[in-house]
Parts: structure tokens; sequence; C-alpha cells
């Protein structure tokens, strides 16, 4: 996973992960035996190819903060939903869109709410105990100063590396993922968000390309729905899943660029995609993105 934080911070997804991943992922999740009991185990193989597609929180929110869009705290899950989700599952989800929250909120420079969603932060984190991953002082002092937005990226990155290390330790990677999806689903709600503010091609691609992130996400899904949250959880992206067949992704195939980045060989995707989409799919797309959200973080309006 480390070998591909940095190419994910170029764009919402690496569009080298494609279909054959999606494939390579399905095929190993068909070999599997997954019994009726409420864990699952995932190969490290598999959740790679998963964490390929998907950036972390703090990449999300970067991405966001990026935009025109002005800061806006109705985008954020309420802080107080911290003590309300019912298990690990919906925990883990919940810790992924905090964690895009707390980002947006550090990254917009917006110190009157931090304490409150560090402290909804703190809340899941201790019922999935990894807290102790969480490095928040330096994070903190980080967010003061934008200059320090790299640093912040890589610090957080880090912090998520060893909860997925960790959690992978306990036979409880199935958790990561579910992480990264609840800072998927809270990352597309605001760039829906910024599509209906600020409009642009931009934009409009990037979430037009979510229709392989959700695709991949399915994949898993489908694959372990003999655990009952995740065949819920499968059952409320139908509906996202449905409205992102009328996209049309195409690709224009261009030879990677290689170069050094803080000592490091970095590999970039030098491929272009073309996305094609109508008015009425970022209608029905922000309808659907907003359903789940509400469903997943126990939003009430």
């Amino acid at each position: 996973m480390k070998k591909t934080i940095t190419i994910a911070l170029s764009a919402i997804i690496l569009m080298s992960c494609g279909d054959s991943n999606t494939s390579k992922m399905e095929a190993e999740l068909m070999n599997r035996t997954i019994d009726s009991s409420q864990s699952v185990s995932i190969s490290r193989d598999v959740l790679d190819e998963m964490m390929q597609t998907l950036p972390s929180p703090i990449e999300t929110a970067n991405l966001i903060t990026q935009s025109k869009s002005s800061f806006n705290k109705a985008l954020l899950i309420p802080a107080q939903n911290a003590e309300n989700f019912p298990n690990k599952y919906a925990q883990a989800l919940a810790l992924g869109g905090y964690g895009v929250d707390l980002g947006y909120i550090n990254l917009n420079n917006k110190m009157l709410y931090v304490v409150e969603y560090l402290e909804s932060v703190n809340t899941i984190s201790k019922e999935l105990k990894v807290n102790q991953f969480l490095d928040f002082s330096t994070l903190n002092n980080l967010a003061k100063n934008r200059d320090n937005v790299d640093s912040l990226i890589r610090i957080s990155t880090e912090n998520f590396n060893h909860i997925d290390e960790y959690l992978r330790s306990k036979d409880r990677g199935d958790l990561s993922v579910l992480i990264l999806i609840g800072s998927w689903v809270e990352g597309l709600h605001m760039f829906n968000h910024i599509a209906k503010e600020h409009p642009s091609p931009e934009i409009t691609k990037r979430i037009g390309e979510q229709k392989i992130i959700i695709n991949n996400i399915y994949a898993i899904l489908n694959k372990i729905d003999k655990v009952a949250y995740y065949r819920e959880l499968k059952g409320k992206l139908n509906g996202l899943k449905n409205v992102y067949t009328n996209v049309k992704i195409s690709y224009i195939y261009k030879e990677p660029i290689t170069k050094e980045v803080n000592g490091e060989l970095v590999i970039e995707d030098g491929s272009e995609s073309v996305v094609e989409l109508t008015k009425s799919d970022l209608d029905a797309i922000d309808k659907e993105i907003t359903k789940l959200r509400d469903s997943i973080f126990i939003i009430y309006k």
C-alpha cells in the first residue's frame, strides 16, 4: 500500500487500476471460503488492489480544498453522531468520513471546529482500538499553517498506514477497506456539492471517474456478502452503481512519467481519461450519494 500513496495524490483514482484489477480481485475472492459468522478475512493482495484506487481521508480533503468552493460546515457529518454508530463496521465507515471532515476543517484553517471533530474521531478510534496510531497533536500543529500541507498529508498517511497494518495483523483488514469507503462516500458527496456551486469540466470528470471506484467496491462486497453488514451495504450501493451505468469512460494512452520525489522514484500514469456524463447523470449521482451518505452516517434532515 505505501508505494501507492504518493501516486494517489495526483488524482482521486489511479486510472491504471481498471477492469483488469477488478477481475483479479474477483478471482481472488471467489477462491476463498467465507463462513456465515460476523467476521471476514481478505487477503493482503486483494486489499492492496482496493487501496490503490482509494486515497486516504486527508488526501481526499486536500483535493476538495484545492477547489474554488468556499468552506461549508453544513457539508460535514454532525460531530455528535460519533456516539451513535452501533458496530465496528459502521464505526469504520464513520472514521473514514470524519477523517475527510477533519482534514477539510484543518486545511481550511477553521480551528473553531477542530476540537469537536477531534473528539468525534477519537471516540470512534477508541471503539475500534486504533486511537494509539493517531497523532492528533502533531497534525493540529501542522494544520495551523497552510504551507505544511505536504507534511500534513505525509503524517496523516503514515497514521493510516499504521492503522491499516494493525487491523490486518488482527485479521480485521476488511475494516481498512470500510474506512476508505467511508472517506470515498464523504469525498464524493463534497465533490457533488462543488459541482453545483462551481461547475467545471475537471470536477465533472472527477465525479464521472468514480464509476471505476464503485465497481471495485462492489466487486469486493459482492464476494463477502455472507456477512450481513456487507450484504446490507451492497444493497445501499445499488442505486449509486445503477446510475453510474450511464457514465462512459474511455482512455487515451500516454507513456508513464517517471520522476524523483523526496528521494523516491515515482511512476505516474500519463494516460488520460475521457468521461461522458450529462447534467441528468450528475443530478442522479448527487441524489444517490446523498441517500447513501445519509444512511451510513446517520444524517437526519
